[in-house]
């Protein structure tokens, strides 16, 4: 079978009037075999082609895992040597001391701060000898901090946190100057030693956190391995109906920037795929490796699943039939009807009609009529629009050459209100069997969601056999995944 040609959706509406579901949905006869020759009136359709769909997978992950890594390798406190520490080539020594408040992260937006205080406190002596003895003291000693509340100093780093090449979490990280709330100074001869030891330790502290953070943010969330997951899995036909298969073939890949609050990171893999309906054997889905990451700026999700609905001319004549056949409009027994292809994108309809106006103006025969046809999406029925009469005279019955215009007009106005042909179950149990296809699970742990919202009409054809209608159902679809995998 060649499905190229036979890759679209045939619903046949009287066989769904005989089954339920998708059961009696009937195939073409193209599909099975050589078709017949075309009729110089048929408007050809293509076959439905494999419309491009995007299916989103939410991605929610946390950063609470790496703020105990952050304080198990920054130290919490700093201090000097025991006693003092001398400051090379001048008669000074100090001693200090640090301690760190734990470390806050919170995300906002793409993102990450992280923010933490130093508690501190610093004393400097001048070295001097006494006089007689020559014994070295300090003396005098400025000290803050020690015997009293500790100063504080304020450090804030700030982290812009995308994907790296290997679909990890990375983070680039740069500390803000330190904000000192009461700055403590201890100075001899117009050397600062705070700045010389307190703010170097504090710096220190800052580098470690930014390294902390660069280093371990990779390690927390590793999407790929879902990914490849769920790329596989949707590399298959799913079938929806006996020889009716939906299929999904993934073509790119991409994630949403990322967002966050708190320790909560939000992103999107958004993953668009081809989608199409096809009749017959499985279809070969041949297996493509994953692609290069991409950065998708629009995750917005939308699934279009092309199909054909064909109304054949002998079902839709016994329609028309059904709902005309037996009727009479001013002195106008309407018996029967048949529709056959027109010209010019117009079906031809063939009325049976007992006309008794009296006298010679009794007619019994065929009256004939042309009209547009038209799927009207908001009650999902074919409408035939501008029904008129035939306008060759070659064809035209007697019956209008009656000069009985109130009959003319009485046919033709009840006919034209209508005719319609109501498909909404047939597309209804389409929509349920997409649905269906769509929602399923991919792998352990993840599961794919979709829906059809809203039926598109596209294009109708006049064929040799009936009328084929194109529709794209439209809807969207997800995926969620239980929990990331770290790496």
């Amino acid at each position: 079978m060649n499905l190229s040609l036979c890759s679209s959706f045939i619903v046949h509406p009287s066989s769904f009037a005989r089954a339920s579901a998708l059961a009696g949905v009937v195939l073409l006869a193209a599909c099975a075999s050589t078709p017949p020759p075309t009729p110089a009136t048929e408007a050809p359709i293509e076959s439905a082609p494999a419309e491009l769909s995007t299916i989103v997978i939410p991605i929610r992950t946390t950063l609470a895992p790496l703020l105990p890594t952050i304080e198990s390798q920054v130290p919490k406190s700093v201090a000097s040597k025991p006693g003092y520490e001398t400051l090379p080539k001048q008669p000074y020594a100090v001693r200090y001391k640090l301690e760190r408040d734990p470390i806050a992260l919170n995300m906002q937006g793409s993102g990450l701060h992280a923010t933490t205080t130093v508690r501190y406190a610093i004393e400097g002596c001048r070295i001097t000898q006494k006089p007689f003895s020559k014994e070295t003291m300090l003396f005098p000693c400025v000290s803050c901090g020690f015997n009293e509340v500790m100063r504080d100093a304020f450090i804030a780093l700030d982290s812009h946190v995308d994907w790296d090449e290997q679909w990890r979490l990375r983070t680039a990280t740069k500390a803000r100057p330190v904000e000192f709330t009461n700055r403590c100074t201890v100075t001899f001869a117009s050397i600062d030693i705070s700045d010389w030891k307190i703010a170097p330790a504090v710096n220190a502290q800052l580098q470690q956190v930014a390294k902390t953070i660069d280093a371990n943010a990779p390690k927390l969330t590793s999407i790929r391995p879902n990914a490849q997951q769920i790329w596989t899995a949707l590399q298959s036909a799913t079938e929806i109906a006996p020889r009716m298969w939906l299929v999904i073939e993934p073509v790119d890949v991409g994630l949403a920037p990322i967002s966050g609050s708190g320790l909560n990171v939000a992103s999107a893999l958004s993953l668009q795929a081809r989608t199409r309906i096809v009749i017959g054997e499985r279809p070969p889905i041949a297996a493509k490796p994953l692609p290069p990451l991409r950065v998708a700026r629009d995750a917005s999700n939308g699934v279009r699943v092309p199909f054909d609905i064909e109304l054949s001319w002998d079902e839709a004549s016994r329609l028309l039939t059904e709902n005309f056949g037996g009727k009479s409009y001013e002195n106008v027994r309407l018996e029967s009807l048949r529709l056959h292809p027109g010209s010019e994108g117009k079906v031809r309809v063939e009325a049976s009609i007992d006309y008794r106006g009296g006298g010679l103006k009794n007619y019994h025969g065929l009256v004939l009529l042309d009209a547009t046809p038209r799927f009207e999406a908001s009650s999902n029925a074919l409408v035939l629009d501008d029904l008129d009469y035939a306008l060759d005279p070659k064809r035209h019955s007697p019956f209008l050459r009656i000069g009985n215009r109130l009959a003319h007009d009485a046919l033709r106005q009840r006919l034209a209100q209508g005719a319609r042909w109501s498909i909404a179950s047939q597309i209804s149990d389409v929509q349920r069997a997409i649905e269906s296809a769509t929602t399923r699970s991919l792998a352990p742990g993840i599961t794919m969601h979709g829906r059809v919202t809203s039926i598109e009409p596209k294009a109708i054809a006049i064929r040799g056999d009936g009328l084929t209608i194109r529709i794209v159902a439209t809807g969207d679809a997800s995926v969620d995944v239980t929990s990331w995998q770290g790496r």
